[in-house]
């Protein structure tokens, strides 16, 4: 069974941020010998929130960066991926969204687009350069594989070309399959 953990931000006595990885009380007791482990983790996520600050700035320098799918999925690719080094070391990270979101500086909702995207795209190499990052959060509202396929060989394809063709795809798609 995981242990809950949580990610906590604290300002030390010199005045520095620091993040804190804790476990309940009762938790704590049952695995003493766990410390090294969270202390990894909470060091571990300390530079999980500094590269993607940087990941975002990047992202965010201009309009182009903003949709280059490839680089939000390599965001998504590393915050995944201590999610579930997190899960294999036996600890539930429960303030997953909220943590990040705090410590990195984006919503929750975009946040969980990125994990949604980083499950759905296990591989780079299965996210078209071709589709940008507002088109894929469309798709990712899609929960059929099947469908986001369909739906991105039509914007490959160039019979969904804007935002709105794609939500006009996602309300007919639902009318004949609901």
């Amino acid at each position: 069974m995981s242990v809950p953990l949580e990610i906590i931000k604290m300002k030390d006595p010199d005045g520095e941020t620091r993040f804190k990885a804790i476990v309940s009380f009762q938790d704590g007791i049952a695995h003493t010998s766990e410390s090294q482990k969270l202390i990894k983790i909470q060091n571990d996520y300390s530079e999980l929130a500094i590269s993607s600050q940087k990941s975002l700035k990047e992202i965010w320098s201009n309009r182009k960066r903003m949709a280059d799918s490839h680089l939000q999925w390599k965001l998504a690719n590393s915050i995944y991926t201590f999610i579930k080094r997190v899960e294999k070391d036996g600890y539930a990270f429960a303030n997953v969204t909220e943590a990040l979101a705090r410590d990195v500086g984006m919503s929750k909702s975009q946040l969980c687009y990125l994990i949604r995207f980083r499950t759905y795209y296990p591989t780079i190499d299965q996210v078209s350069k071709d589709i940008n990052w507002s088109k894929y959060r469309e798709i990712l509202d899609i929960r059929s594989s099947r469908t986001r396929r369909i739906c991105e060989e039509k914007i490959l394809a160039g019979e969904i070309k804007t935002d709105q063709d794609l939500r006009d795809f996602k309300r007919g798609f639902r009318k004949t399959s609901g």
